[in-house]
């Protein structure tokens, strides 16, 4: 039985985000936490199968999106997961990257900075899709990043409350891993 609450107006100022996003590809996760329509915080542990990381990717923050978009009829609505992030820049690592990876599987986790915790999108048998359109002209040299489920359901981007997740090391002279070194 659902339970039913009253909701209270709050701030609908936005939520800033740090700018890395980090990409698990799917078929890396080995478990996935218990999760159903009457659960938004995912307080269980994303693991990985031995030796798989997650890809730390640098974003503009501000351009952080994430989206619950309503989809279907009346008899079938849910809703279709969605990610759109700018990353700047025009390289040939970051550029090899969106042709490696184009319409891959992936989940993806976004740090806000309010508290909340970190915001999953994307969701077991039913990832979000790397989707990438570059720019590089006289107004700016940057790929938007698309990332969408292709089967709606019932399951918002939730909140993840479980342990974070290695990343592979920045592609760079140094090496280091993302975050200054500590991961996301």
């Amino acid at each position: 039985m659902a339970i039913k609450v009253s909701l209270r107006k709050k701030s609908a100022a936005p939520k800033p985000k740090e700018g890395v996003i980090q990409l698990v590809h799917y078929d890396d996760i080995a478990t996935f936490p218990a999760r159903t329509e009457d659960d938004i915080v995912v307080t269980g542990n994303i693991t990985l199968k031995q030796g798989a990381k997650a890809i730390a990717i640098e974003v503009t923050a501000q351009s952080i999106d994430i989206a619950n978009d309503p989809d279907g009829d009346p008899d079938a609505e849910g809703v279709v997961q969605k990610l759109v992030f700018e990353h700047p820049g025009v390289q040939v690592d970051s550029e090899l990257f969106f042709q490696k990876y184009l319409g891959k599987p992936f989940i993806a986790l976004s740090n806000d900075c309010s508290g909340e915790g970190t915001r999953v999108i994307g969701w077991k048998c039913n990832p979000i899709y790397l989707s990438p359109a570059g720019q590089d002209n006289n107004d700016a040299a940057k790929t938007t990043v698309t990332m969408a489920q292709q089967v709606r359901s019932r399951l918002r981007a939730g909140f993840y409350r479980g342990t974070a997740i290695p990343n592979e090391d920045w592609n760079d002279v140094a090496g280091s891993a993302g975050s200054g070194g500590a991961g996301v």
